[in-house]
């Protein structure tokens, strides 16, 4: 394309080899008029005038219409390679020029695209989600925490970020409301706000106008910090007395009872004596698991918010936990059955918070029914998530069945709650704490997964675990 032309630089370059040749033409017909020339000697003349105008043209002018062109490909492609100038030392300096001048503009490019990827890495280094926005409050920037909370958390799966409104990313009206208070009156601005899905995360929402818009038109900062965690702290300090102050109190006064009675009455008693340590040895061992129960779910409440990203053999891990359930499935007389195909998909997640997912909802199937038969824990992939689990595609379930007394359905929604207890009388006879269920429901929504209960009265029960499959 460099050597050769188009219709209309030929039009162009033969428009300037006519453009000359008038005044010429207009003489040699005026002397044929006047008769001074034939008309042979006078179209002579006008042709040899026209082709010498145009061998002018096409060996000089030909350079600057490559110029022309080549400048204007400049604008498509920067990289556009330059033509050959061989007649016009004229057009072979500005040649030179306009490479200098091509030259110079791809520096300034590679220099702001290289400004661009160092402000971009030092943006993703940064632990709190950060979103760039400009005077329309559309986003023109995000770091990868803004990335990871607002595109690939589960529930958003393809939902861009850059390009859109602010209303189209966060749709807390207290963040807009501030980010348009911060852009009017360009003064920093803050609003805190809660994400409900999948789990309940709460940020503040920093928002700081820039002196000086940016070559992207940046003129707003939003920062996100999250509460998340010194909110849970805060109210599992609350909830850790009030629970414990509630709960420890029968077992701590039967305890006290105790050692009344044998400082008093049964002091040389010794029957009596044998029978009131064993009673204070249970109750003592009860409040050891409720305060290990209680400890345990104020851990994963403060992790809640936090998505495990190990890849896990989740048939190891229910494998292992059964085996060290052996000795309390030999004291309640119950037997343990496991249903895993050797190519069950891994799953994300932490192994030790799935085996206590697996050790609590055995144990309580061999309390409640291990002695009417066998426990069964079947895991299998499915291909369909339940409604309640945010995405899609296939998914893995661990179920645990039970051939005990049943749950009744009005008991069923409230299982999860913490303490609820269906019998509290026989609960606490065979050593629960009531916070068994609790324990898996959190873990379970820290994996991002759904627990399923199904039950009927003489029939038993199904806990079933939904997770996601790891992608690794």
């Amino acid at each position: 394309m460099s050597e050769t032309f188009n219709a209309k630089s030929l039009r162009r370059l033969t428009a300037w080899a006519v453009g000359p040749c008038i005044p010429g033409w207009t003489v040699l017909l005026t002397l044929y008029g006047l008769e001074r020339l034939t008309g042979e000697e006078a179209l002579i003349s006008a042709v040899a005038l026209f082709l010498l105008m145009a061998i002018l043209v096409f060996t000089r002018l030909a350079d600057f219409e490559r110029l022309t062109r080549h400048a204007e490909a400049l604008f498509e492609n920067p990289d556009s390679p330059s033509p050959v100038i061989t007649s016009s030392a004229t057009a072979q300096r500005l040649m030179t020029a306009l490479n200098a001048l091509k030259k110079l503009w791809a520096d300034r490019r590679d220099e702001a695209q290289s400004l661009a990827r160092s402000r971009q890495d030092i943006l993703d280094t940064l632990p709190d989600p950060l979103l760039l926005l400009d005077r329309q409050r559309r986003v023109v920037g995000a770091n990868a925490a803004a990335l990871d909370l607002l595109e690939r958390e589960p529930g958003s799966a393809g939902r861009q970020v850059v390009g859109r409104d602010l209303a189209g990313v966060i749709r807390d009206p207290k963040v807009l409301d501030a980010a348009d208070t911060a852009l009017k009156q360009t003064k920093r601005s803050e609003a805190q706000f809660s994400v409900a899905a999948p789990v309940e995360r709460t940020f503040l929402a920093l928002l700081v106008p820039l002196a000086a818009a940016g070559s992207d038109g940046t003129a707003l900062m939003l920062a996100l910090q999250e509460q998340t965690e010194r909110l849970k702290m805060d109210r599992m300090r609350a909830d850790f007395v009030a629970n414990a102050s509630h709960e420890l109190r029968t077992p701590l006064a039967s305890v006290l009872g105790f050692i009344e009675t044998l400082r008093g009455p049964a002091r040389d008693d010794d029957e009596a004596r044998e029978k009131f340590l064993d009673i204070m040895l249970k109750q003592a061992n009860r409040m050891t698991r409720l305060i290990d129960d209680l400890l345990s779910l104020s851990r994963i409440e403060l992790r809640e918010h936090n998505r495990p990203t190990e890849s896990v053999d989740i048939g190891s891990v229910i494998r292992t936990t059964v085996e060290l359930l052996e000795t309390q499935a030999r004291e309640r007389k119950a037997t343990v059955r496991i249903e895993a195909p050797a190519d069950l998909p891994r799953v994300m997640g932490d192994p030790s918070e799935l085996a206590q997912v697996i050790t609590n909802l055995t144990a309580n199937a061999m309390k409640y029914g291990g002695e009417r038969g066998p426990v069964e824990i079947i895991a299998q992939r499915v291909e369909s998530r339940p409604p309640a689990m945010a995405g899609l595609g296939p998914c893995l379930r661990i179920s645990v069945h039970d051939y005990g007394e049943g749950i009744g359905k009005e008991h069923i929604p409230r299982l999860t709650e913490r303490f609820y207890r269906v019998d509290t009388a026989r609960s606490r006879e065979l050593g629960g704490t009531g916070l068994g269920l609790a324990i898996v429901k959190h873990i379970t929504n820290r994996h991002r997964g759904v627990l399923s209960i199904e039950s009927e009265l003489g029939k038993g029960s199904t806990f079933s675990v939904y997770l996601p499959i790891s992608p690794l």
